[in-house]
């Protein structure tokens, strides 16, 4: 079978996707995209009328010494404690506080107006629509609001940018989607879903409004919304970056001296009214021995990482790191991974991709150079002051995946868009013999190891590629096969890794046990300052005050250096400045004289120090 599906796009962004309306979602008949919406927005509606998230907060519970509990679906995820142990209790500070600036319940008085956007009543709320829920629901819906619109915010901006990509409906949802999937925006969403999920919707105004005033303040608006939200520069440097180079590959139309000057005023808009909200913390973060003085060299990612893109799980048995990875986590061997490089290379019609390219080939070398940068940033030791002359030294190379997965992905998408496939059957033989050849590749990994190399989630490659091979024999679906590998590409990242985090209720995250934790807790040996705050030994993040605690034991996005001096007034002003001018997480030791830095974000501190009379 010899099925060369879907002519090449023209400039004028005609789509060969559909008989229907092309303005239409899908090309979808208006009855049947009423259905749809309806569909989605009943889902949304019942997700958060149950108050479901995808949390790992269950993993507290024992934690705080309560009966275990279990999510609905999935299971919660250790390696997500940037979440469970310490965005999500931060949320219930707020909640607690009644959503002013400062913890009253802390010994430290801490600010609330952090890098990570919590639901505060002071005029940001203005740029923190995710937020708004919990001023008219109770908060356990309204946490569940703000995952839900996370969620859409991410699927519905990132194919609206596409659409201004010129990439037709059909194939701006479905790569949206694979995209959301993906195992790198999956195993950081929960604590970063505003890094992930707001960072198309500036691009994609300016890209998509005439009017001049209406482009400069929506798009001012939706960028000061972005960088409110999760103000993690890797994250925000790579989204750029790669929308960057994006534009200039795809839409170099829009590159014209009135567009930059209004992205110059909306980027000096934004900016205003990110100094403005955060003026008071900013220094004080820039001048911290941690984060606020890292820089990053580039190179340090292993070759296979490049691999990993092409092959699914190559690296992982069930998202944890293969042997040979021992060193790493869920998280940091995560890539921005889907089935679209492999379908481009086995599946894309060759002979219209080469017409394709000597007609766009200012398109091509862009979106070459852009992922030839990055890449180098990523494999290669590039020094640090090339890294500050670009940006990237404030972007650790694992990082700059990001940027690298949606390059390689997007312009893989586009090339099956513009190029059609080829559904032969040879070359759907292919790709099973290459998928099989990346599940071989895995033993080089196990150092000797033969079990625990492959899981269940291997399969649903394959099981994917039966699909397509059964639909490629339907006549009313063949006609569309350049939407049915998008589709494929998809769902495999869908039923891959979609339940990297689990669906969880937040209705016991805001009803937590006061009594029953600190019963826990002073079993286990807990004691009281002379000024009534906990000392619980060992680490528990931010889950005491979560539970409206007042404990030292604590996770401070901004030093106390005031609060700790009074407990260790001996120590060097050097030394001092060292252990406590960070971001950290307070652990207790029951044993000790001095404080311990234990890694960039955690500091030990010795309870018979904490436990005496602080100095006047």
């Amino acid at each position: 079978m010899d099925l060369t599906c879907e002519r090449m796009m023209s400039d004028s962004g005609r789509t060969p996707f559909s008989t229907h309306d092309v303005n239409l979602p899908g090309g979808l008949l208006p009855s049947q995209t009423r259905l749809l919406a309806g569909i989605i927005a009943l889902l949304c509606i019942l997700y958060v009328a149950f108050a479901l998230t995808p949390s790992s907060y269950s993993l507290a519970y024992e934690y705080l010494g309560l009966a275990p509990q279990n999510p609905v679906l999935g299971s919660a995820r250790m390696i997500r404690s940037d979440e469970w142990i310490v965005f999500t209790p931060y949320i219930q500070i707020a909640v607690n506080n009644d959503f002013g600036q400062f913890n009253a319940h802390s010994p430290y008085h801490e600010s609330l107006r952090t890098f990570q956007a919590l639901p505060l009543l002071d005029w940001g709320l203005l740029f923190k629509p995710y937020h708004w829920a919990f001023f008219v629901l109770p908060a356990a819906n309204a946490y569940s609001f703000f995952f839900m619109f996370m969620a859409m915010a991410f699927l519905s901006g990132w194919a609206l940018f596409l659409r201004q990509l010129r990439m037709p409906v059909p194939a701006a949802v479905l790569v949206s989607a694979t995209l959301f999937f993906a195992p790198f925006v999956q195993v950081w969403w929960t604590s970063n879903a505003g890094a992930f999920a707001l960072a198309p919707w500036a691009a994609a105004a300016w890209l998509c409004i005439g009017n001049r005033w209406v482009r400069i303040l929506a798009s001012a608006y939706a960028l000061a919304v972005w960088v409110i939200a999760v103000s993690y520069p890797p994250f925000i440097i790579s989204s750029l970056l790669a929308m960057a180079v994006l534009v200039l590959a795809f839409r170099r139309d829009a590159l014209t001296l009135p567009r930059l000057i209004d992205a110059g005023i909306a980027g000096a808009l934004a900016l205003a009214v990110f100094i403005g909200y955060f003026h008071d913390i900013i220094p004080i973060v820039r001048n911290t021995v941690y984060p606020g003085q890292r820089q990053s060299a580039g190179g340090g990612v292993g070759l296979t990482s490049l691999f990993a893109h092409v092959f699914p799980n190559l690296m992982t048995y069930r998202f944890a790191p293969l042997p040979m990875f021992k060193g790493s986590n869920e998280c940091e061997i995560a890539v921005l991974g889907s089935l679209l490089p492999l379908f481009t290379l086995v599946l894309a019609d060759g002979a219209r991709l080469r017409e394709w390219v000597r007609g766009h080939r200012g398109s091509v070398l862009a979106l070459a150079a852009g992922v030839l940068l990055i890449a180098c940033w990523i494999f290669l030791p590039v020094p640090v002051l090339v890294g500050k002359l670009t940006g990237l030294s404030m972007v650790p190379p694992a990082r700059a995946l990001l940027a690298f997965g949606l390059l390689l992905n997007i312009g893989c998408a586009m090339i099956l868009v513009h190029c059609g496939v080829r559904l032969e059957r040879r070359r759907l033989l292919l790709l099973a013999a290459l998928l099989m050849a990346g599940s071989v590749a895995k033993f080089l990994f196990g150092e000797g190891q033969f079990s625990r190399l492959h899981s269940a989630a291997d399969a649903i490659p394959y099981l994917c590629l039966a699909g397509l091979a059964v639909a490629a024999r339907r006549p009313k679906l063949s006609a569309h096969a350049a939407t049915l590998v998008l589709a494929t590409a998809a769902l495999a990242n869908l039923l891959g890794n979609g339940l990297f985090n689990p669906v969880q209720p937040a209705g016991p995250i805001f009803a937590m046990d006061r009594t029953a934790v600190l019963h826990s807790l002073q079993a286990r040996g807990s004691a009281t300052t002379p000024e009534g705050a906990l000392v619980a030994p060992g680490g528990f993040g931010a889950l005491l005050p979560g539970v409206g605690i007042p404990a030292v034991n604590h996770v401070l996005y901004l030093p106390q250096m005031e609060y700790f001096r009074r407990y260790f007034p001996l120590m060097s002003d050097e030394a001092f400045n060292f252990t406590f001018n960070r971001y950290h997480h307070i652990t207790v030791a029951p044993e000790g004289d001095a404080p311990q830095v234990l890694q960039g974000d955690l500091v030990e501190l010795p309870a018979k120090a904490l436990l005496a009379h602080p100095a006047p």
